[in-house]
């Protein structure tokens, strides 16, 4: 799946909210009535939600943005961020409105690390923790939140995803301290194991979540 985060040269979002909606975005597609048995996306989808799930995710502004709207997909806003995915497809066969996004982009304001793992611990919606211990770029990061949000809409249930919708799909991405990421290890609903396509090994552990509603 293909991902396109909105981040204007003048005032860009910060790394984490940017990491929040990527993967509000990629459950958006999935949720998508077109994605559903017999929509004109489920053949796609399903295809690719059946192998390796993989996410790139790319930087779009000014008219790159709006012609990346001439690709199928789904555009998911928060708080002034946008983020588009796409509908999946081979990564030989990607639109050019979309293979011309860039993907290596300079840094955005650094997230706020989280020294307490009960900050973590205290959160209720979808909650998504990044690894401490790999220097990841942001496009990176918020690949593997959107994988980890995935993983969860898969393991949550039906009902606990339904509440989750309905009260407003709250999250939170938090970056956990060394000593707060090994004492939530043991505890996550699902941890995300990297395929070690790009900057990372193969099999690095990249992300935890959990899907708790109030």
């Amino acid at each position: 799946m293909q991902l396109a985060a909105r981040v204007p040269k003048l005032e860009p979002p910060g790394e984490t909210a940017i990491c929040e909606v990527t993967a509000l975005a990629a459950l958006a597609l999935l949720d998508h009535p077109w994605a559903a048995q017999d929509g004109p996306w489920h053949e796609a989808v399903t295809i690719w939600d059946g192998r390796r799930i993989r996410k790139i995710v790319r930087r779009a502004r000014g008219a790159a943005w709006d012609r990346s709207h001439e690709t199928d997909g789904v555009t998911t806003e928060r708080d002034g961020v946008a983020v588009r995915a796409f509908v999946p497809c081979q990564t030989d066969r990607v639109p050019e409105q979309v293979r011309k996004l860039q993907i290596q982009t300079p840094p955005l304001d650094p997230p706020v690390v989280v020294a307490d793992a009960d900050d973590v611990r205290g959160r209720s919606g979808l909650v998504i923790a990044v690894t401490p211990e790999f220097e990841l770029s942001w496009g990176k990061r918020a690949a593997q939140c959107a994988h980890t949000a995935q993983l969860l809409r898969r393991s949550a249930g039906e009902e606990c995803y339904a509440t989750w919708v309905a009260t407003g799909r709250p999250i939170s991405v938090v970056h956990p301290s060394a000593r707060a990421w090994a004492e939530l290890t043991a505890e996550a609903d699902v941890d995300v194991h990297d395929g070690g396509f790009t900057e990372i090994p193969p099999g690095t552990r990249t992300a935890l979540g959990w899907l708790r509603n109030a």
